[in-house]
């Protein structure tokens, strides 16, 4: 018997680490694997598993319901108890808007997955997810869009929350659910498919002369009291500029410049610039830069400053015109940096993410860019800009008892209606909201876009 007792403790050996493979394997493909077999598309049992969970749901800043669920024949659909108000944020299926961009949070699929679920859980249910939106804000803005075409984006500058996101037109996820009342969604002249606070690109206009006079003021070639001549029509490096004043605005410094909205004024200051402080500077306000949000974005584009024409094209795109085109979140987000002292942050809309049992798995929180000016130069901005609205081209965004900063933007497109803007932040010595409106069609920033961001900010402060 001795003889067996190596073969004995050998299979005994064998038999151990098999059991350990196997179980390590077992393990392995239960839990660590587990939840991206779930959430692979070919996976049928899945796919049977999916259609059988809950999904979470979408909750505004202070708890609104944006988007829930119900269980029709066994399979859940959302429910959007505002349809209109958060349509482009929840999207009207699987495949667009927030249901696509955060699937496997609602789902509680990918990083998202318990294993164990289905065992101590029973009913499989998605994780919750709540949002920077300020739902107060978000009707204000829906409900002043009303019969526009354009976007409203506001911002807590100090952060980067999105506190409004509001394409125009709007639309009824609920009633695009069948196959002709989808064919006339998606055939609508109007697309109002499409997230134009993310995905448009529009003329800035003279909205980006607050962008041209940061540049300005942080190269040191202009002071606030730098003096400049305005004829109404001049050539400017050989291409002809001509001023909303026909008959021009005189003698003029930089501030008074940026509040009356003198093109003139600012095509000779983006030559005093040159096309390479002005390239950098576009950087470092990261301007062009798209969304980093879960929603579909696109990146803004400009003239190349460089080449015989450089300086041509740099006179024009500093007071807003030429070939830039920028998205309304862009826009906000150059405001907002404006706002927060020079200081770029990348705006997040995802304040957390919470399991079934409430524990928090994600907190958001807004990307730190990079100091673009200096807190000094945008204070100078920042000043200018609340002159304008106490006697300049955005006197609609006066606002009681509030000292409101804006500038306003008329973005001319040729042969049609210009894209109006306003951009405003307040309180202006201690900024807590920035809105950004532009109307596609409009009469004046002022006229147009004004009052729309005058009731959000107003809106924003709880007035």
């Amino acid at each position: 018997m001795k003889g067996f007792a190596p073969q004995i403790r050998h299979l005994a050996i064998v038999w151990l680490v098999a059991s350990a493979v196997l179980a390590g394997v077992a393990g392995y493909w239960q839990v660590v694997a587990a939840p991206a077999l779930q959430a692979n598309p070919y996976n049928t049992r899945a796919a049977e598993r999916l259609s059988l969970t809950q999904p979470g749901n979408l909750y505004a800043a202070d708890g609104t319901l944006i988007m829930g669920a119900e269980q029709v024949k066994s399979v859940w659909q959302p429910t959007y108890p505002e349809p209109v108000t958060f349509c482009h944020l929840t999207g009207y299926n699987a495949q667009t808007g927030l249901q696509a961009g955060l699937r496997q949070a609602l789902l509680g699929l990918g990083p998202y997955a318990n294993p164990w679920a289905a065992l101590t859980q029973g009913r499989l249910r998605g994780c919750d997810v709540h949002l920077t939106i300020d739902a107060n804000a978000q009707r204000a803005a829906t409900a002043a869009m009303q019969g526009l075409r354009g976007a409203v984006v506001a911002l807590d500058p100090r952060d980067g929350a999105v506190r409004v996101l509001v394409s125009a037109p709007g639309y009824d996820p609920e009633v695009i659910r069948s196959p002709d009342a989808y064919e006339l969604f998606r055939t609508d002249p109007f697309s109002p498919e499409y997230d134009r606070a993310l995905q448009g690109l529009y003329i800035p206009g003279s909205a980006l002369k607050i962008l041209t006079a940061a540049i300005g003021l942080q190269a040191g070639v202009v002071q606030p009291d730098t003096v400049f001549t305005c004829a109404g029509t001049e050539t400017v490096a050989g291409t002809r500029v001509a001023c909303y004043a026909e008959s021009g605005h005189g003698t003029l410094t930089l501030s008074e410049a940026l509040a009356k909205s003198c093109n003139l004024a600012f095509a000779k200051l983006g030559l005093k610039i040159g096309s390479e402080r002005f390239r950098e500077g576009v950087k470092a306000f990261h301007l062009l830069d798209a969304a980093d949000l879960p929603l579909p974005s696109k990146s803004g584009g400009m003239a190349d400053l460089g080449g015989p024409k450089g300086k041509a094209l740099l006179v024009h795109t500093a007071y807003g015109q030429g070939q830039t085109r920028v998205t309304p979140l862009a826009m906000a987000r150059l405001a907002a940096t404006i706002a927060n002292g020079g200081r770029v942050i990348q705006p997040y809309l995802v304040a957390q993410i919470r399991n079934v049992q409430g524990k928090v798995l994600v907190t958001g929180q807004g990307r730190d860019l990079g100091q673009a000016v200096s807190a000094r130069t945008a204070q100078m901005v920042a000043g200018m800009m609340v002159r304008a609205v106490e006697s300049g081209t955005a006197e609609a965004m006066s606002i009681r008892g509030v000292k409101v900063a804006a500038k306003t933007g008329t973005g001319q497109r040729q042969g049609g209606k210009p894209d109006v803007w306003m951009l405003a932040f307040a309180p202006a010595e201690n900024p807590v909201a920035v809105v950004a409106v532009v109307v596609e069609g409009g009469i004046s920033g002022s006229e147009t876009a004004g009052p729309v961001a005058r009731e959000v900010l107003r809106a924003l402060l709880g007035g």
